[in-house]
């Protein structure tokens, strides 16, 4: 399993393992378990932040599979030197030395191939208070981890709204879908209708308005979703041109519609049935692709895959995530979209107000 994050998030001092090591929760928006974490860096200079990545440690037999892909994502995307940190993986062997050793020695071998330096190695059991660290080449290089929640990269997260979940898995859970009496009387409701619910001639005006109407309920904090409006709403964002003005509202991603927006169509991925549901799963992995979450585009991609396995947007988000493009590219369409397109397809903010 891969989760990762593009540059546009605090910046990390690289050279204090310890201050490395306690923003890595924040960075990914999870505590790893069993993880490697590579943060790479850009510029001839290798200051330049640039994209972090979580795997899960590989299992015996295929450590250099992993440090050869690993290395090879790294140089396809401009890469200049690497910082690695595994997060569990065993304990120090009896001279205190951390575990992983030997596939650390492989990446960096892999990275060699592609004139990357791995400039720095650290390990730790897990991301906590008082836990004891240490780095891989220097035996002298170790510490004690301050706590995390105090450190400079927690305040700035935690001050931008967002939060930082204890496990991966308590974040995938935010994607279960809702009650299965619940999605089975809607998936009835939809199969039965044959013509979309709108008497309107204009049905993408009827969709998007629907739209708007559900943005404006999340924006005053009305979470609920009814039968009736689960229907309109599966319809509306099924629709090519309703789905391409919902896809607008993720840039610029720091605006209150794009919040309001991505917090939608994680409702929606609760409350609608499948199929339905992986139109909803891909607007929020659109979003979080350009809010820079590459974590969270990751988890729904996969969920929006189980939903639809040939859903076209979902299979797009995620050949751009395997290539690690980076989110202001794909902002740029966006924007690029927004300019070429008419404002009858453009979703007001909730309010009215364009």
């Amino acid at each position: 399993m891969t989760t990762s994050t593009p540059t546009g998030r605090p910046k990390v001092n690289l050279t204090d393992p310890a201050d490395l090591l306690t923003a890595i929760p924040y960075l990914l928006g999870f505590h790893p378990e069993d993880s490697l974490v590579v943060l790479g860096q850009r510029g001839p200079d290798r200051r330049q932040q640039g994209i972090v990545l979580r795997v899960d440690l590989p299992p015996p037999g295929l450590e250099l599979d992993q440090a050869r892909d690993l290395a090879g994502r790294l140089a396809l995307t401009g890469h200049t030197g690497a910082t690695v940190a595994v997060v569990g993986g065993g304990s120090p062997n009896p001279a205190g030395r951390p575990p992983r050793r030997r596939f650390i020695r492989r990446l960096e071998a892999s990275l060699a191939e592609f004139g990357i330096p791995l400039l720095h190695s650290l390990w730790a059991p897990r991301i906590a208070a008082d836990v004891r660290w240490g780095c891989y080449r220097e035996k002298t290089c170790r510490g004690v981890l301050p706590d995390p929640r105090d450190s400079v990269v927690a305040a700035i997260v935690t001050g931008e709204g967002h939060i930082t979940r204890k496990s991966r898995e308590e974040v995938e859970r935010l994607f279960d879908p809702g009650p299965p009496e619940t999605l089975a009387r809607r998936a009835g409701l939809l199969t039965e209708m044959s013509e979309p619910p709108w008497a309107d001639a204009d049905v993408v005006g009827a969709g998007i308005a629907e739209v708007n109407a559900a943005l404006a309920r999340a924006a005053s904090g009305d979470l609920a979703v009814t039968d009736a409006q689960a229907v309109r709403l599966a319809w509306a964002i099924s629709l090519v041109e309703v789905r391409g003005a919902c896809m607008l509202t993720a840039a610029p991603a720091d605006s209150p519609l794009a919040r309001t927006a991505e917090d939608l169509w994680l409702i929606l991925a609760r409350e609608l049935p499948e199929p339905e549901r992986a139109e909803a799963l891909a607007l929020k992995a659109h979003a979080s692709y350009i809010r820079g979450d590459l974590a969270i585009t990751g988890m729904a991609l996969e969920r929006a895959r189980e939903a639809d396995p040939e859903h076209g947007l979902t299979d797009l988000l995620a050949k751009a995530l395997n290539a690690m493009i980076p989110p202001s590219k794909v902002s740029e369409v966006v924007v690029r979209q927004r300019a070429e397109g008419t404002p009858e397809i453009s979703l007001e903010r909730p309010g009215g107000t364009a």
